[in-house]
């Protein structure tokens, strides 16, 4: 069984290390019932690519990470674990220095209206950003982004809580104009699963994720894991202390598991002591 899977876009991108090493964990518990597998990441491509790699089963790729899209619950095939418990639905804003004294005083959604947010230009955020009526400008490089930001081509730059912290200690140096915003959470439920190829083989390999990642959170090890990655994360970013700014994500449908509380992360009752 080939789990083929999407590379880190430059040697500073390590977004998905937590993602891959669980998916792993899935994949070595089921060895038994499946037996063995490869896992190895794949050539390089943009979101759109891995989605058309994908919905045609070329075999280039057989899973990717992603949040729900229409299109994609339209053709292909989930496992509706949120991987990373919607830990990146919790945003944190990457900025200007100059600006923190403009972000003190947002209160609601409406007041960042008068910003602008930068986004890849194939993530699906930049439409749920849209549908809210914020000011959304995409850029086509990961890493360039960062340089954008510190360059006045946007405002704000939205990270996930599970990455941004990387992300700044790594361009502190080179970019020394950016701040993490210390007061704001940006919140919108953004669950991130892995996703398969809509024919057989898709949905074996996605049935022995599904199964796998089920009896981690059964004993135990899902929490564990999640909390070895992040917990260190959610203290230095204090997410319980910050003011949550909360917009809809018109993507997500009845199938979203809200009502499994063990799938989803709350800075209110997570608690920080192991």
């Amino acid at each position: 069984m080939r789990y083929l899977y999407h590379p880190p876009e430059s040697a500073l991108d390590r977004r998905y290390e937590y993602q891959w090493r669980m998916l792993e964990l899935a994949l070595e518990r089921t060895v038994p019932e499946f037996g063995p597998y490869e896992m190895k990441p794949s050539a390089m491509m943009t979101e759109r690519r891995q989605r058309h790699e994908l919905m045609h089963a070329t075999g280039a790729l057989t899973l990717m990470y992603l949040s729900p899209t229409p299109e994609l619950e339209a053709r292909l095939w989930p496992v509706r674990i949120p991987i990373d418990k919607n830990l990146g639905g919790y945003g944190v804003f990457l900025v200007r220095r100059e600006d923190l004294p403009k972000l003190a005083a947002v209160r609601e959604a409406d007041q960042l209206r008068a910003f602008t947010f930068g986004l890849g230009q194939d993530w699906v955020d930049v439409g749920i950003l849209r549908a809210s009526g914020l000011r959304v400008v995409t850029g086509s490089s990961y890493d360039g982004l960062f340089e954008m930001l510190a360059n006045g081509r946007f405002d704000l730059f939205p990270r996930g809580a599970v990455e941004i912290l990387d992300e700044f200690e790594q361009r502190r140096a080179r970019l020394p104009n950016l701040a993490i915003e210390p007061g704001l959470v940006f919140y919108y439920p953004l669950p991130m699963y892995f996703w398969f190829s809509r024919t057989p083989e898709g949905r074996r390999l996605a049935a022995r994720v599904d199964a796998g990642l089920r009896a981690l959170l059964a004993d135990g090890t899902f929490d564990r894991v999640f909390d070895e990655f992040q917990r260190e994360k959610i203290r230095r970013l204090a997410l319980g202390a910050r003011r949550i700014i909360r917009i809809e994500n018109p993507n997500l449908g009845p199938e979203t598991p809200f009502a499994d509380r063990r799938l989803w992360f709350d800075p209110a009752t997570y608690r920080l002591d192991p």
